[in-house]
């Protein structure tokens, strides 16, 4: 194993859940405050969990503080395993992530980096076997500015005593570019998710991939 630490998005990077996120947090605001489809109107794309109830709380007008959140999450990951089971026909895992994988391990660590909470990433995960396949990661546990997680997985790497030379942020929209920037490592996007081409392209990542298929060799030589 080398000493690259590469970052792993999860929406729209490594997978998609056809909606199942949202599903369960809809279905979890409303069973806390008889409000339907109050996540809406709200932006997912490169968001942490926290980020996104913060918006859904704002856009109801129902109150917000540390509580709620807690009781959203808990009501969110309690119906979530529910929700992915329903629309699991409608999960894709995307091209070349398992090669991308076994490829990445080989030169390095496998992380991830989401605005997910680590349940939530868990359990999206697990539908497809691929939670152990990374050592650690940064959460939207950790912090709900995702430009914040850089520094939180690479902390957590060498707190298990994982050697850190390079890191590359591997994400599906601009927000993880910036992310990438804020936390100087190598910013690596792919076309699999909600961005577009000439959003990510304006975004000035590293290296611009149609998908982890067709881009796996210039993911290897990128670091």
């Amino acid at each position: 194993m080398g000493d690259l630490l590469y970052l792993y998005d999860i929406d729209g990077t490594v997978l998609s859940t056809g909606g199942a996120g949202r599903l369960a947090l809809n279905q979890a605001f409303e069973a806390l405050y008889g409000i339907s489809n109050a996540f809406e109107g709200v932006s997912f794309a490169g968001a942490t969990d926290p980020g996104i109830a913060a918006q859904a709380y704002a856009l109801t007008g129902v109150p917000f503080d540390g509580a709620a959140l807690e009781n959203l999450q808990t009501k969110y990951l309690a119906g979530l395993p529910g929700v992915l089971a329903s629309k699991r026909s409608q999960m894709v895992l995307h091209p070349g992530v398992e090669q991308a994988l076994k490829a990445t391990d080989r030169l390095g660590t496998n992380a991830l980096l989401t605005g997910n909470w680590r349940e939530g990433a868990r359990q999206k995960l697990s539908q497809f076997g691929l939670w152990e396949t990374f050592a650690l990661g940064a959460f939207g546990d950790d912090s709900g500015i995702r430009n914040d997680l850089v520094p939180v997985a690479e902390t957590r790497a060498r707190d298990m005593g994982i050697q850190v030379s390079r890191t590359i942020v591997i994400g599906d929209t601009p927000s993880d570019v910036a992310c990438a920037r804020a936390g100087g490592a190598i910013a690596v996007a792919v076309l699999t998710g909600w961005s577009s081409r000439s959003a990510l392209e304006a975004a000035g990542p590293d290296l611009l991939l149609e998908d982890l298929e067709t881009g796996l060799g210039d993911l290897l030589r990128i670091a």
